[in-house]
């Protein structure tokens, strides 16, 4: 209670009957009532123009103002505690100040209600000291002397302070128990969403802004993979705020988030544009100006999984005590829903790939133990003279004899002795591979072998390992991935797939490469078989790094990575240097797409062929999203689809700057252009025959013996006209 002045507890200068009556009449349920009523009786008193009383929550340094005068506030205002108002609650009398040096909020509420603007009035402040609640009365220019302001004060808070705490305390606490049952209803509703983990964290930040009263809310979850906090915003704020931002990457040492992240504490700041760490990349919302900031950990049982941000608390100028406390609660029952999602959804995806799994197995048959020895004991000739060329097509070779030639490149690049490879193993992990791959028109397992093929071809020609541009397990990797990259194709694209809502959609979307992750499990599955096990007698080191380039190997087959990447990867090819990580990462990926479109480095008639099946595909395609009732792109239209044209970009935008790239790392690579050069003149002559049929036959001229003899006669053409064409212009001259 009030122990901080040495006098009697008797009432000298104050009429007792005053104070009697005013303390019968403090029976309000509401503080600002009781402050009413006191604020009233001190301006008589003390003969002010105005009394307010300032409360502070000592404990949480806290302060706020409910009622000016007569006149009570629309609810509780926070004001800031500044030094000023710490000074006075540590005195032991009253304190004087001019209103103009008080605090901007202060003055806020103060000055609007004088009858008139004098720089010089004085605000005479007296402590009530107490726990857990003091008070600060503040008198506005009273006439009377200020010693005795200080007395009035005092001897009628004797009477006053017990009623008016008793009432504070009992807001506050009915603040505290309507607060735990918003925690309760919001937590309930949270429990409601953890079937998809993005739903949840929208629903998370619509909450966290409700109940602590903020303008806006972003959420960052750590990557443990990349050491990353990943920010994740509400959309439709986002559009609120003109904002195109979405998922943004930071360091996890950065700005006030990350002292959050460093320390596990939680961090109130009331102008985080002063705070020595502030950073307006990840501390402040998109587009929007920061006025206060409340950052709490979110953990689960294994530690800090991510952090809340709140921005600008409304109405008020910062977040206070109750806030925090009711942050960090809000964060437990966050950090567990948010367990329970990502638990939700790996359940979920585990049942999407058994029901993938028990798929593949139907539609393919396992490798029995008579086909292994088989193919182990063939006694064929397998030395076709140009099969390690760049060049070779592999349709020259009898489709049987495929796997055999598969062991030949292993053993003559020396990595079956090299990796120790069980001979059963791999044998029967080939055939396995190889009844991986479904009767689709291009992406098959002939597709599978050429890739493999150039790979081998390249290991040969360009003497990638000899010459230090991979190393032993690289290579061995490499050849695995051009086997594997393209496992249980369906003959449809990414954008298919997502577009479809289909289950690899729903298991792989949200990573991006549809296709290429499918390929990826299902290489790991078949690696992970009893019998198709060929790495296992790696050493764990190797093994866990073998696993990690196929999965670069595998997932760099998407092009939409190889055009993301492309300006790093011509960066690399102006100087490459073989000792550097990066540098090697981007050559793997290059050599992994060189092998993938290396149909192109074909002959004519190889090419042709290759055109057909790929349009086949695209074709099928086209029909599938037509019944959908999806629109086909131009070129899986078969009405719309100008084959010459759609090759000529295709070679033009996608291969010519590969094989570029890969001719400026690997100098041998030069001839791959060369190459491209001599199909791109011969689709530029194939177009004048293609635009004489009907574009939805382009594909049976494509097809057509007479195809070469019709290109021949358009070049014969096309050169006399400019042999004329020059004449024409001899003869002009000479005129």
């Amino acid at each position: 209670m009030i122990a901080r002045r040495q006098r009697r507890k008797s009432v000298q200068n104050s009429d007792p009957g005053k104070i009697l009556d005013l303390v019968m009449s403090l029976t309000d349920d509401k503080s600002a009532q009781l402050q009413t009523k006191i604020n009233t009786y001190l301006i008589q008193e003390c003969e002010a123009e105005q009394a307010l009383l300032v409360a502070v929550s000592r404990e949480h340094s806290d302060a706020f103002i409910e009622a000016v005068g007569s006149s009570m506030l629309m609810r509780k205002r926070k004001i800031c505690l500044t030094e000023k108002f710490k000074v006075v609650l540590e005195s032991v009398g009253e304190q004087t100040e001019y209103l103009s040096n008080m605090e901007e909020d202060f003055k806020s509420f103060v000055e609007p209600t004088l009858e008139s603007e004098n720089p010089k009035k004085r605000v005479v402040m007296f402590p009530i000291p107490d726990d857990p609640f003091s008070l600060i009365v503040c008198i506005v220019s009273p006439t009377v002397q200020e010693d005795r302001v200080g007395l009035i004060i005092y001897e009628a808070f004797l009477f006053f302070w017990p009623v008016l705490k008793k009432s504070i305390m009992l807001e506050y606490e009915r603040t505290v128990k309507y607060k735990c049952q918003q925690l309760l209803r919001v937590a309930r509703r949270l429990f409601t969403q953890v079937e998809k983990l993005q739903t949840l964290l929208h629903m998370a930040m619509e909450q966290a802004k409700m109940l602590m009263s903020a303008e806006y809310c972003s959420v960052m979850l750590i990557d443990v993979d990349q050491m990353e906090l990943v920010e994740i915003y509400d959309p439709m704020e986002l559009q609120m705020t003109n904002t195109e931002t979405m998922k943004r990457r930071f360091k996890m040492d950065v700005g006030i988030v990350g002292i959050v992240v460093n320390t596990g504490n939680l961090v109130n700041v009331k102008n985080p544009e002063k705070h020595p760490k502030f950073n307006p990349e990840i501390d402040a919302y998109p587009g929007i100006s920061c006025r206060s900031l409340l950052c709490f950990p979110i953990r689960d049982q294994s530690g800090i999984i991510g952090v809340g941000s709140l921005y600008n608390k409304l109405g008020d100028p910062y977040f206070d005590a109750m806030d925090e406390e009711m942050a960090l609660a809000f964060s437990v029952y966050c950090g567990v829903c948010i367990v329970h999602s990502m638990v939700y959804q790996k359940m979920q995806e585990a049942h999407i790939r058994n029901a993938l799994a028990n798929e593949l197995v139907m539609y393919h048959m396992k490798v029995g133990d008579a086909e292994v020895s088989r193919l182990l004991e063939c006694t064929g000739f397998h030395k076709h003279p140009h099969f390690a060329s760049l060049s070779f097509n592999v349709r020259a070779l009898p489709p049987r004899e495929l796997p055999c030639y598969v062991l030949k490149m292993f053993s003559d690049l020396g990595l079956q002795k090299k990796f120790n490879l069980n001979a059963m193993k791999l044998a029967r992990f080939v055939l396995h591979v190889k009844k991986g791959y479904r009767d689709v028109p291009y992406h098959n397992w002939m597709h599978a072998f050429n890739v493999a093929q150039w790979a081998y071809a390249a290991l040969v020609n360009y003497k990638l390992v000899s010459s230090g541009y991979l190393n032993d397990l690289q290579a061995l990797m490499y050849l695995i991935a051009c086997l594997v990259h393209d496992l249980d194709h369906r003959g449809t694209t990414n954008r298919f797939q997502i577009m479809g809502q289909t289950s690899l959609a729903a298991l792989y979307s949200s990573e991006g490469s549809v296709m290429e992750r499918h390929h990826l499990a299902q290489a790991v599955c078949v690696l992970n078989t009893e019998g198709c096990d060929v790495l296992a007698a790696l050493p764990r080191a190797d093994y866990d790094r073998a696993i990690i380039m196929l999965k670069d190997y595998v997932l760099a087959t998407d092009l939409a990575n190889f055009f993301k990447n492309l300006p790093e990867y011509e960066m690399i090819a102006m100087d490459y240097q073989k000792g550097n990580r990066l540098h090697c990462a981007a050559l793997q990926a290059l050599l992994m797409n060189s092998a993938d479109l290396s149909d192109q480095l074909k002959d004519w008639s190889v090419i042709k062929k290759t055109a057909a099946a790929v349009l086949t595909e695209f074709f099928k395609q086209g029909e599938l999203e037509k019944s959908r009732g999806e629109p086909a792109l131009t070129f899986m239209d078969r009405d719309k689809c100008f084959i010459p044209a759609l090759e000529q970009e295709f070679l033009t935008t996608t291969c010519m700057p590969l094989y570029s790239l890969l001719a400026k790392i690997i100098p041998k690579a030069e001839a791959c252009t060369k190459v491209l050069e001599g199909h791109l003149k011969q689709w530029e002559a194939a177009s004048y025959v293609f635009s004489e049929v009907p574009i939805s036959a382009g594909l049976s001229v494509l097809l057509s013996p007479e195809l070469d003899n019709l290109i021949e006669q358009s070049i014969k053409e096309r050169e006399e006209e400019l042999a004329e064409s020059a004449k024409k212009t001899e003869a002009t001259d000479e005129d």
